[in-house]
């Protein structure tokens, strides 16, 4: 028999791709690598429709930890719907059909931005955390370890569920309850009691016939015509209820991601081989920094460019670049 051929050898996960998989957790994270390693490759986010981010924004935003954005949904979206409605209604004296056109304009509004920025934010809020583990690490292995730690589980999600779950029940109860304003059950017919029978009256017996007795006539007689009654004042028709707001989900402005220009960036090299890049790359992550890979497309060929960063201020941009020295290679701080 043949011998069998030994597997072909697994290209080992870059430091990069490790520290976003420890920040996500085990939830969609085959997905979110997908677009977080387009948005690397091209440099900066751009909108990709994420479903859960749009239809179910502020559970996806809780689950996520992405606690400053949910705060700008709330507000964002409340303050909008009230605004609208406020000058709508009081000031620029909108038909009803303009409101309700109004309002579903911005609940169209709050479910497209989150969902085809979704990503991008949540890309932000990941390379902030591997950036702070990382800075905070000594190793590698440190680094994922402290960012699986804080990374949402399934367990947070079947906790939003049931809580999602109990909020319905909640709803349905009360509008099932006997007694409650709009309850189906409002006024249950009393079972077990028998409405007791009417009566029928009692026939009356016709009048005997008398004879009719004459009829004298009567002088005219002047009567004073009765005062007709005054007409009861009317009282003043309560003003109509006003429907109360409807509160929409918020529109966020959405961030795109660049980390490496908004902060200090090192540039390590521009490698003509990808094989001298990856090895750049691991002296890079076995020292503990979070370098990056980027294609940089050129007449001649394309060439892989290694990158660290991003870094807060210029002192520790300059302190990464002299160990990098250290380990022998280049290190040049920039900040576009």
């Amino acid at each position: 028999m043949p011998a069998t051929p030994p597997p072909a050898a697994q290209v080992p996960e870059s430091a990069t791709t490790a520290l976003y998989r420890a920040a996500l957790g085990p939830v969609n994270t085959a997905q979110c690598l997908q677009v977080f390693e387009r948005f690397d490759e091209a440099g900066r986010a751009s909108p990709v429709w994420n479903p859960a981010a749009g239809f179910l924004t502020l559970n996806w935003m809780v689950f996520r930890q992405l606690w400053g954005a949910a705060l700008v949904y709330v507000v964002g979206v409340g303050g909008l719907a009230l605004l609208a409605i406020g000058l709508g209604r009081h000031f620029l004296q909108w038909p009803r059909g303009v409101e309700w056109g109004v309002l579903g304009a911005l609940l169209l509004l709050s479910i497209a931005l989150p969902g085809a920025y979704g990503h991008a934010i949540l890309h932000t809020d990941t390379r902030r955390r591997m950036t702070r583990a990382v800075r905070e690490a000594s190793t590698l292995r440190e680094a994922c370890a402290t960012l699986a730690q804080q990374a949402s589980s399934r367990r947070r999600l079947w906790v939003l569920a049931l809580l999602n779950g109990l909020l319905v029940a909640v709803a349905v109860g009360v509008y099932l309850v006997p007694g409650s304003p709009g309850s189906a059950l409002a006024h249950p017919p009393q079972a077990g009691v028998a409405a007791a029978p009417t009566p029928a009256p009692a026939p009356t017996p016709a009048p005997a016939a008398t004879p009719e007795p004459p009829v004298l006539p009567v002088p005219p007689a002047v009567v004073a015509p009765e005062p007709e009654p005054a007409p009861p004042p009317m009282a003043a028709a309560p003003p109509p209820a006003l429907p109360e707001p409807v509160r929409l989900p918020s529109a966020v402005k959405p961030t795109a991601d660049n980390t490496l220009q908004q902060a200090h960036g090192i540039n390590v090299g521009l490698f003509a081989d990808r094989a001298n890049a990856e090895k750049a790359h691991a002296r890079l992550a076995d020292a503990g920094f979070a370098a990056l890979l980027q294609t940089v497309e050129r007449p001649n060929g394309p060439l892989t460019r290694v990158r660290v960063g991003p870094f807060a201020s210029r002192a520790q941009a300059d302190e990464a670049a002299a160990r990098i020295r250290a380990l022998g290679l280049d290190a040049v701080v920039f900040r576009p």
